[in-house]
Order: C-alpha cells, then sequence, then structure tokens
C-alpha cells in the first residue's frame, strides 16, 4: 500500500495550494510605465529633425549672404539699393570711406580734420532731432544730403527750400556746374530744390524744379540730391551716375558715411532688430516650423466617447452628500426649494401642465385632481421657507404625499 508524500498530506490537511515545482525561478515581471530609450527616442526624433533642418536653412542663408549687409545706401551693401560699389570706386582713387554709426564719433572726426572731410548723410528726415541737431551744426568741407526735406534743410542751416516730389528719370544738366558738365545725364529726380543764395549752382531741372544744387555756407557747401539713384549700385553703372557721384563725394580726401544704429540714442531697439537679417529669417522659419509641428502631433478633437465610471455611486449616496452640504452650509431655503422644485416638475408632468405654466395653474390642476384647497396647494409649492431641519423634513413629508394623492387621483383627507 502507497502512502503520499508528507508534503501531500500536509496539504491535504490544510487545504493549502501546492505551489508546482519548478527548477529556475520565475521570470520577473516588471509593472514600470516609465518610458524606455527607443520610446524617448521615436517621440523626440521628429523634433530634432526638424531643428536640423532650420539650422541648416540657417547657416547656408548665413553663407551665402555673408558679408552682403543689406541697408538702402549702406556702403557696405552689395544688393541693389546698396551703396558698397561707389564706395570702392572712391577707395580705389586713394580716398577713405569710413561708415559712421555713432554720433559722437562723428562729431569728433569731422571737427579733427574738418576742411578735408566729406559727411555724407543719407535720408536726414530719418534722424531723430537729437541727431539732427547734433549732426546741423558741423561744418566740414562738404556736407552731401540725400533727399532732405524740409526741417533737414532747416536743421543743416542750407538757404534752400523743399519744392516737393517730382518723378524720376535721366536728366540733363542743364547748369554750370563743371562736375555736372563732365558727367552728363544721370539718373535724378526725386525732389526739387529752390535755392537763391549766393553762389548757389542748381542742375537737372525735373518738372522746372532743380533736382540737384550745390548750395555754399559759410564754412565749405552743401549738396543736395533730389534722389539716392545716381550712388546705389542697380545704377551706378548707368549714363553718367558713377562720374557724378564721384566728383561730388570724391573732392575731399575723407569721406564719412553717417548711418546711425537703431540702438544709438537711448537703445529704444530691442536685442532681436540687433540680429543680421539672415537670423531673425531664420528665427522666423523655426517658429513657423514650431507651430506645424505642434498642429501636426496635437490631439484631434473628435465625438465625446462615453466611459464607464470607475466606481458606481448609489442614488441615495448622491442625495445623502448634498443634503448634507446643504446642511453645513445652513442653506434650507435652498434645499427647500429644490425639494419644490423636483415635485412641481413631477406633479405638472402628471397633470399635462406646462412647465412655464403659472403658478396658480398648477395649483389649481392639483387641487382638482386631489380635492385639496388650491390655496393650501399653492402655499406647499411656492410658499415660505420652512423653519429648521424638522420643518424641512415635513415639507418633504407633505411633497411626498401630495405626489401619491395626485397619481392616484385619491382625494386628499
Amino acid at each position: 500500500m502507497s502512502t503520499a508524500p508528507p508534503s501531500a498530506a500536509a496539504s491535504a490537511d490544510t487545504d493549502e495550494p501546492i505551489a508546482p515545482p519548478t527548477d529556475r525561478p520565475a521570470a520577473r515581471r516588471t509593472t514600470s510605465v516609465s518610458p524606455d530609450g527607443a520610446a524617448i527616442w521615436r517621440a523626440v526624433r521628429m523634433p530634432l529633425l526638424l531643428a536640423a533642418l532650420v539650422l541648416i536653412v540657417v547657416a547656408g542663408t548665413v553663407l551665402i549672404t555673408g558679408g552682403r549687409e543689406r541697408g538702402d545706401l549702406d556702403p557696405r551693401a552689395a544688393d541693389p539699393s546698396g551703396s558698397r560699389a561707389l564706395a570702392e570706386l572712391l577707395r580705389r582713387q586713394g580716398i577713405d570711406v569710413t561708415l559712421v554709426t555713432d554720433t559722437t564719433a562723428l562729431l569728433t572726426a569731422v571737427e579733427q580734420t574738418p576742411d578735408t572731410t566729406t559727411v555724407v548723410v543719407p535720408f536726414p528726415e530719418r534722424l531723430t532731432d537729437a541727431q539732427l541737431g547734433a549732426v546741423g551744426v558741423l561744418r566740414p568741407a562738404r556736407t552731401v544730403l540725400i533727399a532732405p526735406e524740409s526741417a533737414a534743410l532747416e536743421a543743416f542751416g542750407v538757404d534752400a527750400s523743399d519744392s516737393g516730389t517730382v518723378s524720376t528719370g535721366v536728366l540733363q544738366p542743364r547748369c554750370t556746374l563743371p562736375e555736372a558738365e563732365r558727367a552728363g545725364s544721370v539718373n535724378l529726380g526725386g525732389r526739387g530744390y529752390i535755392s537763391n543764395a549766393q553762389g548757389a549752382v542748381r542742375c537737372y531741372p525735373q518738372e522746372g524744379q532743380p533736382t540737384l544744387a550745390v548750395v555754399p555756407r559759410e564754412s565749405g557747401d552743401v549738396v543736395l540730391f533730389g534722389t539716392g539713384n545716381p550712388l546705389r549700385n542697380r545704377d551706378l553703372d548707368e549714363q553718367g551716375n558713377a562720374s557724378l557721384s564721384m566728383q561730388l563725394l570724391g573732392g575731399h580726401p575723407t569721406v564719412l558715411w553717417y548711418l546711425p544704429s537703431n540702438a544709438e540714442d537711448g537703445g529704444q531697439e530691442g536685442l532681436l532688430h540687433l540680429l543680421p537679417a539672415g537670423w531673425r529669417f531664420g528665427i522666423l522659419q523655426f517658429g513657423i516650423a514650431v507651430v506645424l509641428f505642434a498642429l501636426y502631433r496635437a490631439r484631434r478633437l473628435g465625438p465625446v466617447v462615453t466611459e464607464p465610471l470607475p466606481v458606481v455611486v448609489r442614488a441615495t449616496e448622491t442625495a445623502e452628500g448634498r443634503a448634507r452640504l446643504y446642511r453645513r452650509g445652513r442653506t434650507a431655503g435652498h434645499a427647500a426649494e429644490e425639494l419644490r422644485a423636483a415635485a412641481r416638475a413631477r406633479i405638472a408632468a402628471r397633470l399635462g401642465v406646462p412647465s412655464a405654466a403659472a403658478p396658480t395653474a398648477l395649483a389649481d390642476a392639483a387641487a382638482a385632481r386631489t380635492g385639496r384647497p388650491a390655496a393650501d396647494i399653492h402655499d406647499l409649492l411656492y410658499g415660505a421657507v420652512p423653519i429648521g431641519d424638522d420643518g424641512l423634513i415635513a415639507l418633504a413629508d407633505r411633497l411626498d404625499l401630495l405626489e401619491e394623492h395626485v397619481k392616484t387621483g385619491e382625494p386628499q383627507p
């Protein structure tokens, strides 16, 4: 007769389950919900790819446009509106062309060599009042103003007036200015100038208004260009533009080209304005890429999905919880109105009375159904606030009794 192993017997006596024998430990199960390396890479690879693409585009833009600083009539700019070609031609003639972006530096340089310096001021109306006041008192050997208006002419002490805008085109000198006679026809126009100063020379009339004038002052003279076309890269090789510009700007060994920086006089411009144009364009591209990626990855709004509640709460528990809140807040009136509103809705539905009906209509219908006076029913459904918890309980009992009689149609005693 065979006997069961001791372990089996013990298990039988104690009714405990027997663990299956194993030769190796069970594999450990992980319950971690933290993302692993592969999940992190899948999440960040698209943003990294977009960032790398933006950096490549920005770097390519900077390399392509490197050394070409943009700016209208800027002696460093090689784009069509710049004046780098004219500056290089003047330097080949031995003339020192220096870009000055600081007003204090310009004042110091002119004070050191006033008799051998030409100051070029493109679009003086763009200067601030403080800059106009500081530069206008300078008296170098020659001052060249590009398209100045009346306020700038007054600030620089020029005995001339602005006669308004005129059309641009190829114009003839029609004057005795040697530089204009040697240059011949040029692309001028833009603004016209009138000057009755002694010794003033007026050239290149358009629509009856001279668009180039040389006006003497007590020290040096002032050259007024109606437009900056003869100085720009795109027009320099046309007509006599290069000849006229080089003669009028290259009459002295030093040319100071005054283009004040945006951050001068108080630093009102922010850091973004100090960045090169290529970097600002790259930042804009990067911002657009980020917005597009956010829209691509954003959660789509679809239809509402119902999900089962994790815990089923009985209606009685909900009612008891709300009642405790009302009691804690001492809002017996609000609780009574809630009870009455619910009772009115049920009674109206039972009697077929519209929910928007007047209180008297509901009371009369309930009175006809139960045989109770309409005034008592009106007081019960729309009456005063009960006093204390006992009054609230009594109100609830009376409402239940009224609903029961309305439901059964039995007369109420």
